[in-house]
């Protein structure tokens, strides 16, 4: 396993290292469960009952294995080979493992595997939790998706927003001006998670509609953790349950006019009629 991770891209790797505890580091933590939770309202919302989907960097499968509860089924891609495995793990453990599978694609590879998919269209793609923000290059994931989405299909894509007044606060208060501001940085930041290093980009969403077209217009964007802190605040956001519950109301109500604020910002895509080889 360690000799084939080390051709994987930085990023999945490090996922990849962490697979096993990853849901046990973060899935305690109530400001990541409020900002999953303002996500799979607008999932629920965009796809209905009986909806195909992909899932790109799916990680251990928490929001497919939820969508599946709600009557969609879902093919989940991550490079990680342990997150891929663990996915399959817990959708069978679910008994859920006809409307849940797990395939080990990376984004970097996401337009050379569509070229080879055979089956039938998805009815739609989603993306959570900023793994579009770990690679440099998305031009091929747009690419990849729009040969896996027929015309008029939704991908709703959540990406790290372009400044987090939240996690500045947090940041500044902790010491680290300079990872305080990186967000508005033109180049890469880097970023070191399980013993491995890689860098995170902050693009802002008209940058992200130019890389996604032709094959892709923008809809519309909501903020995602506007007011909820974001993670970096934890553990000690979530010992205030009754103060994260008002911070999550005023992101229902704002996630449209402060979008751009959010510590994520879901941005929803649909597909065009463009051939996915249009250059």
């Amino acid at each position: 396993m360690d000799g084939a991770r080390g051709g994987l891209p930085p990023a999945v790797r490090a996922f990849d290292a962490l697979a096993g505890a990853f849901d046990e580091r973060f899935g305690a933590w109530e400001s990541v469960a409020a900002q999953r939770r303002a996500v799979r309202r607008a999932l629920l919302d965009a796809f209905p009952e009986g909806s195909s989907l992909i899932e790109l960097g799916g990680g251990t499968g928490e929001d497919a294995l939820f969508l599946a509860q709600n009557g969609c089924r879902v093919l989940v891609t991550d490079g990680a080979p342990r997150m891929a495995a663990l996915t399959n793990e817990k959708a069978r453990a679910a008994s859920l493992e006809d409307r849940v599978t797990a395939a080990c694609v990376s984004l970097e590879n996401l337009d050379a595997w569509a070229r080879t998919h055979s089956g039938s269209p998805f009815d739609g793609a989603f993306s959570n939790f900023a793994s579009l923000n770990c690679v440099e290059d998305r031009r091929p994931v747009a690419r990849g998706l729009a040969r896996l989405l027929a015309p008029g299909r939704r991908a709703l894509l959540v990406v790290f927003g372009p400044f987090c007044p939240g996690e500045t606060l947090v940041l500044l208060a902790r010491g680290k001006p300079r990872a305080a501001f990186r967000r508005l940085g033109r180049t890469p930041a880097p970023a070191r998670l399980g013993g491995e290093t890689f860098t995170v980009t902050y693009p802002a969403p008209r940058t992200l509609a130019r890389e996604f077209a032709p094959w892709f217009r923008l809809r519309g964007i909501r903020g995602v953790g506007v007011f909820v802190p974001p993670s970096g605040a934890e553990p000690a956001v979530s010992r205030f349950p009754r103060v994260l519950g008002a911070l999550e109301a005023l992101d229902r109500a704002f996630a449209r006019p402060l979008a751009l604020l959010g510590d994520h910002v879901l941005l929803d895509f649909e597909r065009t009629s463009a051939p996915a080889d249009t250059p």
